[in-house]
């Protein structure tokens, strides 16, 4: 998803190679830590902290998920446009109580109360907020163990120069870069994020001691010795622009 902002992104995203969607710097840190949802909506209607991961679907009902880091950058794993894998950068803000969020493809996201909860509406490039929305689902913010794992994670550098990149949804599928695009799926663990992909390699997202890293092996674990790489949740550092 999706909006090229004419002012601001600029300063964040220009020079970014064609084709090719700026990354984050390496970081240490463990993933944002992000508020506790929202209450029940009724009465008088209490400020929303929108900052974390929110599950929608789009236009044809697919679920993908937006994350609204507190830095003011937000990333999708939306996986069907150009950048695939890669997912969506943008910036978002809160306003007159709802979260607007602006994409580097063109698309504005809005999300707001609603009278059972919350809706995520989507506008298409060049189509004003003031209009009607080009498709408009359900959102809830996504919980659990397994939400500081949704998202886009970039990983090892490949022999070209450019990123692998692992996009992580909260219905439990997972999208990688690797052969143009393959889809996967993952689950929370004990220890991380295990990811396994239908060639029969796996790779294992984990706490390292330097921050994060991604394991990854073909077999069984011990079968095989494990290519080590750091692990960057994109989005939760200043965006760059790497390959």
């Amino acid at each position: 998803m999706r909006l090229l902002l004419a002012l601001t992104l600029p300063l964040l995203l220009a020079g970014c190679p064609s084709g090719e969607p700026p990354s984050v710097e390496k970081s240490s840190q463990s993933p944002t830590p992000f508020p506790p949802a929202p209450g029940p909506q009724s009465g008088k209607r209490e400020p929303v902290d929108f900052a974390g991961p929110w599950t929608t679907t789009d236009e044809q009902g697919q679920v993908f998920d937006i994350v609204l880091f507190p830095n003011g950058q937000t990333v999708t794993n939306w996986t069907k446009g150009p950048a695939g894998a890669r997912g969506q950068r943008g910036l978002w803000r809160q306003e007159k109580g709802k979260l607007v969020a602006l994409f580097d493809d063109g698309w504005t996201d809005v999300i707001q109360s609603a009278e059972d909860g919350f809706v995520h509406q989507g506008f298409s490039p060049g189509n004003p907020l003031d209009g009607t929305p080009t498709n408009q689902a359900p959102a809830r913010r996504a919980e659990g163990p397994q939400a500081v794992f949704v998202g886009v994670w970039r990983m090892n550098k490949e022999p070209d120069g450019s990123y692998q990149y692992i996009a992580l949804q909260s219905n439990g599928r997972a999208l990688s870069t690797i052969s143009g695009g393959t889809d996967g799926k993952w689950e929370k663990t004990e220890k991380g994020a295990l990811c396994s992909w239908p060639d029969g390699w796996a790779d294992f997202i984990e706490r390292s001691s330097e921050g994060w890293q991604k394991r990854s092996w073909v077999g069984t674990e011990t079968s095989t010795t494990a290519d080590l790489s750091t692990a960057t949740r994109v989005g939760e550092r200043r965006f760059e622009i790497t390959p």
